[in-house]
């Protein structure tokens, strides 16, 4: 490590250090709470990602009484400590108030990662991207919508330990990588020119990273 790089990290931990942070309590009584996030037009809008498969949302400081979203049996339900399957990622479409879609990131009960378009209202679900787990662990999750509109996916390397099928060093997997996809069309998805592995052989177009 360079002398420089030592002296960054030594202001850094002393800006940390002196910092006052201050904290409000704006929600309680969740099961294996995974995620938080706001809503894009409503800044008094908060959702609560449960890993069992439900979202909340809190309003004005207030849990409502009725899941934002349930799809429990869609979503592998984890049944030991160390399963970290279920529901990890959601995120409000840019255009929600007028589309009302959501983007979901699940394992669902055939140990498959779910990447998926929902409409809240009609209550249809279309599966964008589908591909198995090989393990219980390590599945990634997060997901969010960028300032250029695309919808950035987080996926793990597959589990088990220090990946031993070197998952996340091919890229003719979805392991290990993120991914960025144009959402904005009617049915599917589309592939950003700008992605770094467009007509690149031997990997796969969505991997952002």
């Amino acid at each position: 490590m360079k002398i420089s790089q030592i002296i960054l990290i030594i202001i850094l931990s002393s800006v940390l250090l002196t910092m006052e942070l201050d904290y409000s309590l704006v929600g309680s009584g969740f099961k294996k709470p995974v995620f938080v996030t706001g809503h894009p037009s409503n800044p008094n809008q908060l959702f609560v990602v449960e890993q069992r498969g439900l979202v909340w949302g809190i309003s004005n400081g207030k849990k409502n009484q009725t899941p934002f979203l349930d799809i429990r049996k869609r979503v592998h339900s984890p049944i030991f400590p160390g399963d970290e399957r279920g529901l990890l990622g959601f995120s409000l479409s840019p255009k929600f108030d007028q589309n009302n879609l959501v983007y979901l990131n699940y394992i669902n009960n055939n140990n498959e990662t779910i990447i998926s378009r929902y409409n809240i209202n009609k209550k249809f679900e279309e599966v964008l991207i589908q591909f198995e787990q090989p393990y219980s662990n390590h599945n990634g999750g997060m997901m969010t919508f960028g300032p250029d509109n695309y919808l950035y996916i987080a996926v793990g390397d597959g589990g088990s330990a220090g990946d031993p099928h070197n998952n996340a060093q091919n890229l003719n997997n979805f392991f290990g990588s993120i991914l960025r996809i144009d959402v904005d069309i009617e049915k599917g998805y589309s592939i950003p020119e700008t992605n770094p592995f467009v007509n690149v052989s031997d990997a796969l177009p969505e991997i952002w990273a």
